[in-house]
Order: C-alpha cells, then structure tokens, then sequence
C-alpha cells in the first residue's frame, strides 16, 4: 500500500489539531508564568499534576504500541498509528522536567529540608538526596525517549519497506523495553509521587499509577479514533468492531486500576499503621474528602455502568462519553495524589491549578497535530495489516 494514501496533513481534522493545541499552549504557557510569579510553590505543584498527567499519558501510549508488537496483534495494527502519533509527546519530556529539577527544594521539602531529628528520613537520605533523584529523573525520561525512538521509529520506517525487517525487529525488543519500561514508570512514581510525602510508602503505587497512566492513554486513543471517525477519515480501518475493542480495553483496565487502587486502601486500613494510613488521613478531612468520593463516583462507578454492555461499546456517542469522563477521572486523581502534599487542611483548586495543564497539553495536541501532518495514520506495509479490516 502507498503512504500517501493515508496522509492527513491537509485534513481539517489535523490543522484544527494543531490550531488547537497552538492557542492553548500559548494561553497555557502566559497563564503559567503569571501563575509563577504569584505564588511559585503552589504552580510547582500544579506543574507536576500536568507533568504526571500528560507524560504519563505519552509514554502508555508508546508502552500501547509496543505492547502490540510484543503479542503480535492483528486486530490493532488498524489503530496502532494513533498512540505512536500521540507518543511524539515523549521527546520534550527531557525539556518539561526541568521546572522539576528547578523547583525540587520547593515540591519535596520533606527530605530536601529534613527536620534534624527525622530518623525516617535519615533512613532514606542514600536515595533521597537531590543529586541522585535529579539523575535518576534524567534517566527515565531518557530510556523513554529511547524507547519512543526505536518502537515507533521502526514502525515509521516499515512505511516505506518492501521487507518486514523493521517490524522484525520490534518483535524481539518488545519484550526486553517492556521490562525497563515497567521498572522506569514504577521508580519514576515512587520518586515523583510518592516521594512528596516519604513518611508514606506502597509498594504497590507504581502499579497505581501505571494502570491510571494506561486509562488514561486508552481514553485519548479512543476519542482520537472517534474524533477521526466522526470526521469520515479512515472509515475503511476504524470500524465498530476496533471501537469495540477499544471500548472493552478501556473498560477492563479501568476495573484494573479500581482493584489496585482497592487492594491498597484494604490493606492499609487492614494493616493499621500509622505511618501508612496518614496517607488517607490528609484526604479523608477538611474538604479532601468529596474529592475521594468524586474520584470513587467518577473513576469507577459511572464508567463501570456506562460501559459494561456491548451495545454502549459499539455506539460513538456512550464511548466517546465514556472515554472523556476516564479521562477526566486519571486528572482527578493525579490532583488527589499531588495537591494534599500542599495543602492538606483546605482543598486548593483554582485558575493556577489549569494553567499549566493547558500548557502542556496544547503542546501535547499541537505535537500530535504534527506527526498526523508528517506521517501516514496507518501504518502500512505492516504484515499483520489485511488482518485489521
């Protein structure tokens, strides 16, 4: 098959993509600064809501295609192109981390600043020093840029192969990449998240944050393929039968990240210690807590009911719905996860928490406007193609 069949560049679809992405970055990226300069602590904090958010989301996305490989699905290779195409986000990580580097003194004052008599954290000092998680941080963006590079770039290059080579080749790396991805993404939350307050500890949070970070990644897949539906682009390849599948990943997952995030509350409070359970003490009180019982309603229960049946999987307009809440819901976790360690005797939410979730997801949308203009949306000549119809 030719590429240049399935190019998108002059689409409505992706200039109003771009457009889009373009205008909010910009308001993004003013609203932030002025966020900055009024109150640098708490747009710190902010920041790492959207970093978490939106990176998280880039880097599943990529872990989604490689993961196709790693199987050698047929099925996907028809919607595989949309989270490769949406991971072009994953480079500028390396740039974005910097407010991170920057701002650590202020986001992780626990064990930057320790009180002298904290033995907890004199405990931790060998992984918990600035140095060291400074590296660490570089290093995992840079074994996902890698990651990005070689998955997606083989991907890209068996466009314009004759031989299956480089698909070949993704087959046998998959799995090897996935075991560094999984590693990366479990030390990434525990330092990123779970570092911001270090008296807490759970060894099953990585878990938590990469079955939200696949939600997450699904639901934007999902109302990408929707929006190009709706748009008559790819008809011949995005059919009820891929939303049909899209529609049972995202609901299975989303079961997943519910039972993960069930099995660490029980055996906290099973476990009734207090250096664990301060962790639900800070948002079971002064506010916090109708932000856990949205983040229950919104997460779990109407997604779970508004996606059980087939026929709602097969219908664009309950997926479509389903798929923005599932989103909705993976950014009111990642404030539930970040904004406690703030501000935990008042719930903070206001302009200053959206600012730089606009700039970095109009970054997001306008990079992915760019690789849909530059790369074909379908990725053909792969061997697994015919079988995706």
């Amino acid at each position: 098959m030719n590429s240049n069949s399935f190019q998108l560049a002059e689409t409505a679809f992706v200039k109003k993509l771009r457009m889009t992405g373009l205008v909010t970055a910009t308001v993004g990226i003013i609203l932030s600064l002025i966020a900055a300069l009024s109150d640098m602590q708490r747009f710190l904090f902010d920041y790492l809501i959207a970093f978490v958010f939106w990176g998280g989301i880039a880097i599943t996305a990529v872990f989604f295609s490689m993961l196709q490989f790693l199987t050698r699905a047929g099925w996907s290779t028809a919607v595989r192109r949309i989270p490769e195409l949406l991971g072009g986000f994953t480079p500028l990580l390396v740039i974005l981390l910097l407010p991170i580097v920057f701002g650590v003194g202020d986001l992780y004052h626990h064990w930057v600043h320790p009180a002298p008599d904290d033995v907890v954290i004199a405990g931790k000092q060998p992984w918990l020093n600035v140095p060291f998680f400074v590296v660490r941080l570089f290093l995992y963006v840079a074994i996902w840029i890698g990651m990005y590079f070689f998955i997606v770039g083989n991907s890209f290059r068996q466009d314009t192969r004759n031989d299956i080579v480089p698909t070949r080749r993704n087959w046998m790396f998959s799995a090897p990449i996935t075991i560094f991805y999984g590693v990366t993404i479990t030390f990434a939350s525990f330092d990123l998240l779970m570092s911001l307050y270090p008296h807490w500890f759970s060894t099953i949070f990585g878990v938590y944050y990469f079955s939200g970070s696949l939600v997450g990644a699904l639901a934007v897949i999902t109302i990408t393929a929707i929006l190009l539906r709706k748009s008559e682009l790819l008809t011949e390849w995005l059919t009820m039968d891929r939303f049909h599948d899209l529609g049972k990943l995202l609901f299975a997952f989303n079961i997943f990240w519910a039972y993960i995030a069930f099995s660490q509350v029980m055996l906290i409070w099973y476990a009734d210690l207090p250096e664990e359970t301060v962790f639900f003490t800070y948002r079971w009180a002064h506010g916090w807590e109708v932000v856990s019982m949205l983040l229950l309603v919104v997460h779990f229960i109407i997604p779970f009911v508004l996606l059980l049946s087939r026929d709602a999987k097969r219908n664009l307009n309950v997926l479509m719905a389903g798929a923005v809440i599932l989103l909705l819901a993976h950014l009111i976790d990642m404030y539930w996860l970040v904004m406690p360690n703030y501000s935990h005797d008042a719930v903070t939410i206001g302009w200053m928490e959206f600012a730089p979730l606009l700039a970095l997801g109009g970054i997001f949308l306008f990079t992915a406007g760019r690789q849909f203009s530059r790369r074909s949306a379908v990725p053909v000549n792969d061997p697994f193609l015919p079988e995706a119809r």
